[in-house]
């Protein structure tokens, strides 16, 4: 590539994340106040994910409690009871419309969680900001590992283990499980700008910033704690 061309490709990437560190200014700044304020370091990186949006069990009972009726609707039925025909031809649309709107208002909100990587440690905020502490990188003992079954259309019989996130053991006994599903808020290309990455590393990977991914905050920290404390 004519080194005109590399300049402009370059530009043209840097461009796109400064427009995308633009949007997330304050959260960027919240992050470097709380590098300060703990002694974490500085900032490496800033993700956020969603989480929730799961069905508790309960949710699955108080919804299929129609199916579990229906041999008392045909026995009403059989009663000759007027009005009972009529009501048993209308149970599978009651039905239908109690099992949507059970698992409607069942289903636990989705909420935004965020992951403030520090150099000397990092903050998982999933709560109320001001009862996120941070963990330093040198109380990491050990990381395992989380993996989880997928399935892909066809291969239903056939799993395929994915790695979905990482497990860190803390000195203190405590467990943390890292999501791999955090994205860099500073990226705007995401798995996408992987995936030119490998089809292109020659170019792509010259020219295109260095923003880390979770994968990597993990390799780069967690796997080899530094020795200097924050909190």
């Amino acid at each position: 590539m004519r080194p005109e061309a590399e300049r402009r490709l370059r530009e043209g990437f840097q461009r796109r994340v400064d427009e995308q560190s633009s949007r997330y200014a304050a959260l960027l700044a919240h992050a470097r106040q709380q590098a300060a304020r703990f002694e974490c370091g500085e900032v490496a990186a800033v993700f956020t994910a969603k989480a929730g949006g799961d069905v508790p069990t309960r949710t699955y009972v108080i919804a299929l409690l129609p199916i579990a009726g229906i041999p008392a609707a045909i026995a009403v039925t059989a009663t000759g009871i007027p009005g009972t025909l009529q009501f048993l031809m209308a149970y599978p649309f009651l039905a239908g419309a109690w099992i949507g709107l059970s698992f409607w208002l069942g289903r636990e909100p989705k909420r935004q969680v965020l992951l403030y990587a520090f150099t000397e440690g990092f903050m998982l905020l999933d709560g109320p900001p001001a009862d996120a502490m941070p963990v330093p990188w040198s109380q990491v003992t050990g990381v395992d590992p989380v993996w989880t079954n997928t399935y892909r259309p066809g291969e239903e019989d056939h799993p395929r283990p994915v790695l979905s996130a990482y497990r860190l053991r803390l000195a203190d006994g405590r467990v943390q499980d890292i999501s791999r599903s955090f994205k860099n808020v500073q990226d705007p290309y995401g798995e996408m700008g992987q995936l030119f990455k490998g089809l292109a590393p020659g170019i792509v990977g010259k020219t295109m910033p260095q923003l880390p991914t979770i994968d990597e905050i993990i390799a780069t920290y967690a796997r080899t704690p530094g020795r200097n404390m924050c909190g």
